[in-house]
């Protein structure tokens, strides 16, 4: 099935080694299939481009934990500021535990 976009929310591709970011609100930048550590290089390099705070998301904390790493690894001094999962569910009986919330917390409040 082909892929589909909204016409309020063009779709660019760049280079992942001369990233370039959008400036019109809603757009998103696509920079194709990337492997191994690129994914660290693309966001390190789009992040000191950017000037500015730069939201990544990723699928799980793993993945996230991982692009982290590398980012501190191409970028040393970077910033980056992790946004840990609930790692509960919706209909758990119980509450996540007080270091992701205490995580979680320090993120937002550090935000500009």
């Amino acid at each position: 099935m082909p892929a589909t976009r909204r016409p309020s929310q063009p779709l660019t591709s760049h280079t992942p080694l001369a990233p370039s970011l959008q400036t019109t609100p809603g757009q998103r930048t696509r920079w194709g299939q990337l492997y191994g550590a690129s994914a660290g290089l693309v966001v390190a390099r789009a992040a000191q481009e950017a000037g500015t705070p730069l939201v990544v998301v990723v699928p799980d904390m793993p993945t996230a934990q991982r692009l982290e790493y590398e980012i501190g690894f191409f970028a040393d001094g970077l910033p980056v500021l992790g946004f840990p999962d609930w790692e509960t569910l919706p209909y758990d009986v119980f509450s996540p535990h007080q270091d992701i919330v205490s995580d979680r917390i320090q993120a937002l409040a550090r935000l500009p």
